[in-house]
């Protein structure tokens, strides 16, 4: 008798989890604009340090990727590519739109409205950018409706490729 009794709260017990675990793999709510996650731009910074040619294993030792922590992100009305190319600018020619600061993993978020901007890390007594889209506006980045958009920046004054 003790051993069917065993056997019955063991099976009971294995029911009672199974009917937990089903509990807690229902499918979340639907979000809209209202409560899901703000609308902006959001990234993470890395320092790029070093040689990364080639971009083998074996340097390593020789460059280092670090967070970008503690340092100013801005955002600005769209900055079209001028004459010559250069990653970072003294001065940003057109209006500043928002401005935050990165966390201690690099990490930083901006809310903004649905639009074309460029956004830049201050780096160095500058204003530090990642490259520049099909139509020359330098680190662009469009944000969509109810949308965050992701951009990782890449700060590379002191590496080599």
């Amino acid at each position: 008798m003790k051993l069917f009794q065993r056997s019955l709260f063991l099976a009971l017990a294995c029911l009672a989890a199974a009917a937990v675990f089903a509990m807690g793999s229902k499918e979340a709510p639907e979000t809209t604009v209202e409560d899901g996650p703000a609308q902006g731009i959001a990234g993470q910074v890395e320092i790029w340090e070093g040689n990364f040619m080639p971009m083998t294993d074996s340097n390593s030792a020789q460059n280092s990727k670090t967070p970008g922590a503690g340092l100013r992100i801005r955002v600005h009305a769209p900055v079209k590519m001028g004459g010559a190319a250069s990653a970072t600018l003294m001065e940003v020619p057109t209006p500043l739109i928002a401005e935050t600061m990165t966390d201690e993993s690099g990490k930083f978020f901006v809310e903004v409205e649905p639009g074309m901007y460029s956004v830049f890390v201050e780096e160095n007594g500058g204003w530090y950018f990642n490259g520049w889209n099909g139509e020359g506006i330098q680190g662009a980045a469009e944000v969509l409706p109810g949308e965050q958009t992701t951009v990782n920046i890449r700060v590379t004054t002191n590496a080599t490729f």
